[in-house]
């Protein structure tokens, strides 16, 4: 018996709690736990095929039913000649229904462990889209009990749930504005801004006072329901949970340039979508520079050593929203009641922005890696964490080139204690052993593998050969 990995696709025995299959260069780490046994040789469903062709006319391109002699699509106003003209009625692709909802285009989705459908349902002819978790990551089935509570100013109505092939399925009303993904970078006026945090807070008020925690928000995650107004919808409850404590543990689905420093590191609190929506407004206060260019395992690591990158040129009313809803220690935090008084106008403190203290660099001798020097032990610490640089950094250890380095820089005494008695330790792998000079190296760095801080037994045990 084994169990299949949805996240790199592989058989893995069922003494593996995390996943130590490979993504490329990169470890998988997946929670298997969740996750039931199967046969060996057990593979999931292929992804359900798009609409017939011959359907393809009774449809609009984004899946809308139409009526004999439409020339435009009512719904969306597609123009029914050009898709006449570009399709190819000489193909044939199997149609698929999952319980009378009757599956058309595929969504865009940067998702590796959904798929989401336009769809319409055979009988009553409602539309809606229907989003489809790969086998081992459905959500919570308690979770839509609860939307069901909720006012639908907040959330979509979901219209049908259920299991299909092994796989759980969700229908809801179809939004046809978009997401906020897709309309990019909005205005940048305080009053747009004004408007996505009153949108976006009041439906995470509502979830928090049902015990409802997010865990996945982000710009795909919030449809709009109008432009102007803008009336926002938050979707996507894959990864959400009902949890009515502080903190809990549990590992995310999926983590993103959003998700907030105690989720990276495995636990859920409500303050953690809060964090979301600051990461969310900073990029469009940014206007997006904030994770130009950036590698985004690298980025998080950044976040969670030297907190968010806040600029100091915005709005001093922006920034002291930023302040409160970027802060690390999630204690202090802002959630609904500070961001309601920012809205009103009224008085409200927020924690100052940290500013990690650097160790004393003493002489000034560098260190080189990945063609860059580098003069502070915090700054070659972030460097070395990237994957690109992770192996040309574990030979500098092995052959003690960065204990020299530390010794000639006159480094803190503590460090170099830390660095010489890495030397001692037995069965342990090289990349754990550079995984812990990195963090004496710079104290407030995750414990990192590789980029990726979500450790397993395999990152620690010794093996035969490193790659």
């Amino acid at each position: 018996m084994i169990r299949f990995c949805p996240n790199c696709e592989t058989e893995r025995g069922l003494h593996e709690i995390l996943c130590q299959g490979k993504i490329g260069e990169s470890d998988c780490g997946w929670n298997l736990t969740t996750l039931p046994t199967r046969p060996s040789g057990w593979r999931p469903n292929q992804p359900p095929a798009a609409v017939q062709n011959q359907n393809a006319m009774q449809q609009c391109p984004n899946g809308h039913p139409l009526s004999v002699g439409d020339l435009l699509c009512a719904v969306c106003g597609a123009d029914l000649n050009d898709a006449s003209a570009s399709s190819t009625p000489t193909e044939t692709e199997e149609v698929t229904i999952i319980e009378g909802w009757r599956l058309g285009r595929r969504l865009p989705s940067d998702s590796k462990v959904r798929e989401r459908f336009l769809t319409v349902h055979d009988e009553s002819g409602d539309l809606g889209v229907l989003t489809l978790y790969n086998s081992g990551s459905e959500p919570d089935p308690t979770v839509y009990e609860v939307l069901k509570l909720l006012s639908i100013d907040h959330v979509p109505r979901i219209m049908a749930t259920g299991r299909w092939q092994d796989q759980a399925f969700e229908v809801s009303e179809e939004l046809t504005g978009g997401t906020l993904a897709d309309l990019g970078l909005l205005p940048n006026d305080a009053a747009t801004l004004s408007r996505i945090v009153d949108e976006v807070a009041r439906s995470l008020h509502s979830f928090s006072e049902h015990g409802l925690r997010h865990r996945d928000l982000r710009p795909g995650a919030i449809v709009v329901r109008s432009r102007d107004p803008l009336d926002l919808v938050v979707t996507s409850f894959g990864s959400a949970r009902l949890s009515d404590f502080d903190l809990d543990i549990v590992s995310p689905l999926e983590t993103n340039k959003y998700t907030a420093p105690e989720a990276i590191a495995g636990g859920v609190a409500a303050a953690s979508d809060w964090w979301s929506l600051g990461m969310i407004l900073l990029e469009q206060i940014t206007r997006g520079a904030c994770f130009e260019g950036v590698n985004e395992q690298a980025f998080l690591i950044h976040v969670m050593t030297n907190g968010p990158p806040i600029p100091t040129d915005i709005e001093p009313r922006f920034a002291l929203l930023l302040r409160g809803l970027l802060a690390r220690d999630r204690s202090e935090r802002w959630s609904w009641h500070e961001v309601k008084q920012w809205l009103d106008g009224e008085d409200v403190s927020a924690p100052d922005s940290v500013t990690i203290e650097q160790p004393a660099v003493g002489s000034g001798r560098s260190i080189n890696l990945g063609g860059r020097n580098y003069v502070s032990p915090t700054s070659f610490a972030l460097a070395a964490a990237d994957p690109d640089v992770w192996n040309e950094a574990r030979d500098k250890l092995l052959k003690g080139a960065i204990t020299t380095w530390a010794e000639e820089a006159n480094l803190d005494s503590r460090i170099l204690a830390g660095l010489r008695q890495l030397r001692l330790f037995e069965d342990v792998s090289d990349d754990f052993r550079l995984s812990l000079a990195l963090k004496i190296l710079n104290p407030s760095m995750p414990l990192t593998c590789r980029g990726d801080t979500r450790w397993k037994r395999s990152n620690v045990q010794p093996t035969n050969s490193q790659e």
